[in-house]
């Protein structure tokens, strides 16, 4: 069965209002319209085109062709609905204005194609899966990270949205410092890449970020962890940008609690 979009944003809302037990201090209903992925999205000092695809959003860097952000909701529901089968169709999103990405930049660029929106968060959605294979939600990543640290933080955050319902998600590249570019049209290859977990499961939310380098990762995952502060720091993105004096928020942006993340 599928189901819209606006529907799992409206299921994710109702879930965060829901009265879990009393030794919850529950928001209000004015913060729990907050905490939303259009309130999420952020403002960038460097130019980023807003690009709706079926269950994700990208901001889109023409400078370095790939996107600075991707922004998706990922819910129990659709971890638990695997439906279809991986795409695995790399391919030129057509729905840019300017300045795509081609699968030839990235042969024998010594990098893998890096999802940033992931193929198995939407394995419950044939449509939603063959877009997660645009080269728009593409960055250019080293393999060791991509399958390695980085694909057990993407296994983490399902694990987390199977257990505990409802995550809000936005990951991206950071582009300075780089490691130059790839490819006849310049692909930028970003340094290092983040991650924003929020969790919007109960009346008590929390947030987590991770930042790894562009590089084999050998640490433990829960050593990159950080605050969502220090990756707007880094990346010059303004999460939550109508909201900054916002107690909830600021509060969300300073979290770096990594055993509520252990449980």
């Amino acid at each position: 069965m599928r189901i819209s979009y606006i529907a799992l944003m409206l299921v994710a809302l109702f879930l965060y209002i829901l009265p879990k037990n009393n030794s919850q201090k529950e928001l209000d209903s004015n913060d729990a319209k907050i905490v939303t992925l259009a309130n999420l999205l952020p403002t960038s000092t460097i130019p980023l085109d807003k690009y709706d695809h079926t269950y994700f959003v990208l901001g889109y860097s023409n400078q370095h062709k790939q996107s600075g952000y991707c922004a998706w909701v990922l819910t129990q529901y659709m971890v638990r609905n695997k439906h279809v089968k991986r795409e695995n169709s790399f391919r030129e999103d057509s729905t840019l204005k300017c300045c795509m990405s081609f699968n030839s930049d990235y042969n024998r660029s010594g990098y893998d194609r890096g999802h940033l929106c992931p193929s198995g968060d939407m394995t419950w959605d044939k449509k939603a899966n063959r877009e997660t294979f645009l080269l728009s939600n593409i960055c250019p990543q080293h393999h060791k990270l991509n399958q390695g640290r980085w694909n057990d933080l993407e296994k983490f955050s399902r694990s987390w949205a199977d257990k505990h319902d409802s995550l809000l998600i936005i990951t991206g590249p950071i582009f300075e410092p780089n490691k130059g570019t790839i490819g006849k049209r310049k692909v930028t290859v970003p340094g290092a890449f983040y991650k924003i977990l929020i969790d919007i499961s109960s009346p008590n939310h929390k947030a987590i970020a991770f930042i790894m380098s562009n590089e084999p990762a050998k640490n433990r995952l829960f050593s990159y962890a950080t605050t969502i502060k220090e990756v707007e720091k880094q990346t010059g993105l303004n999460f939550f940008p109508k909201y900054d004096n916002h107690d909830l928020i600021k509060q969300l942006e300073t979290m770096c609690d990594t055993t509520a993340w252990k449980k």
